[in-house]
């Protein structure tokens, strides 16, 4: 058999790396043959089916956990049955959304340009380094400064000043620590008071947007950065990332910066996260990955994704909502063909997979 161009480039480069003879190389590529033909699926296997089992059952014995990176409880990756099911079913809102970012040179060797950076990144808002209160019956918002905040974030007082000023677009008074922004003897509404100090909770001061919390972390002879809370595409444009490594687990945010193929791998990478040291083979990951997004777009496995699009009426009605499934059937008058699984076990015929293919004849003898 010919070996693909992707392998024999793995094989070109272990043997460079090792410094192999022509002859060693000779065997090695007639040893990745037999590994690849003896790895080859038999004709009519139901890989569908061999797939769901094998990653079906280890996931039982898997437990509901969350990963927390050293030293930092605030950053935790959700792992075990809740990850998987995260994937499976593609939630737009993960419990635990976090990225990995590697950094160019100088900041992956230097720690303490790492952690500035990291500190950076961390989102602030005005309700981290301030304590905000109103007064309806002054008319007046108190918005007081904790100064060691400050100091800790590197923001300067009469710079955030000017935001709340250009948000609320009124100038205030300050005293101390205390900034007062009042609307004595006006005629504002109560309701409009209210939102303006929620306008204020949420006003944005520095750092990438998503971001809650950075930490820095070690990886071989470089440091790297994670995050709790994710913002791929603002983080990419940075210039101390290293935009060819750094990556999100928020595989819909992947799917939208990156495209749907490097949503795909990421979905492979998170399923051999999440089952963790439980042995499945990569190419169950990778069936699943394909399933999940081969429309263009990464979708759930549930009835509104691929199991409602089945073209098989039997097979939908297996998954969910039975009743429903055969009654729009019978109004559009669709017809069944038995071709799948499911629906030949479902009327008792033979599943029309491995030895459910093949015709026998017997030879009758004199």
């Amino acid at each position: 058999m010919t070996l693909p161009d992707h392998i024999l480039a793995q094989v070109e480069e272990f043997a460079t790396k090792h410094k192999l003879s022509a002859t060693e190389k000779k065997k090695l590529i007639k040893k990745v043959e037999e590994w690849l033909e003896s790895a080859r699926t038999e004709y009519w296997e139901a890989v569908g089916l061999v797939a769901a089992e094998s990653m079906g059952e280890p996931a039982t014995q898997a437990t509901l956990k969350t990963f927390h990176f050293a030293g930092a409880a605030e950053v935790s990756v959700t792992s075990g049955v809740d990850r998987m099911l995260e994937i499976a079913d593609a939630l737009r809102k993960i419990k635990t959304p976090s990225m990995r970012i590697y950094l160019k040179d100088p900041w992956n060797k230097d720690e303490a340009k790492a952690r500035e950076f990291a500190i950076s990144l961390q989102e602030t808002t005005l309700t981290d380094v301030a304590k905000i209160s109103e007064d309806y019956f002054a008319k007046e918002i108190y918005i007081e400064f904790n100064e060691k905040e400050l100091k800790n974030r590197n923001l300067d007082m009469d710079d955030i000043i000017k935001k709340i000023d250009a948000k609320t677009k009124k100038k205030g008074k300050k005293s101390g620590n205390v900034y007062v922004i009042s609307w004595k003897g006006q005629d504002i509404p109560l309701a409009k008071l209210r939102k303006i100090r929620m306008q204020l909770e949420r006003l944005h001061l520095s750092g990438v947007k998503g971001i809650r919390f950075a930490v820095v972390g070690k990886e071989g002879d470089e440091f790297v950065v994670n995050t709790s809370g994710t913002n791929l595409k603002a983080v990419l444009k940075l210039k101390q990332v290293d935009h060819t490594r750094t990556y999100s687990n928020d595989i819909h945010e992947v799917a939208s910066v990156l495209g749907i193929e490097a949503a795909r791998y990421m979905i492979i990478e998170e399923l051999k996260k999440a089952y963790g040291d439980m042995e499945v083979d990569l190419r169950h990951f990778s069936l699943l990955a394909d399933l999940l997004t081969y429309e263009g777009y990464y979708e759930a496995v549930g009835r509104t994704g691929i199991a409602g699009k089945k073209g098989s009426v039997f097979a939908r009605a297996a998954f969910e909502e039975t009743g429903k499934h055969l009654t729009e059937a019978a109004l559009w008058e669709e017809e069944e063909h038995l071709k799948g699984v499911v629906e030949n076990l479902i009327v008792g015929l033979p599943v029309k997979v491995g030895t459910g293919r093949v015709k026998l004849l017997m030879k009758l003898g004199d």
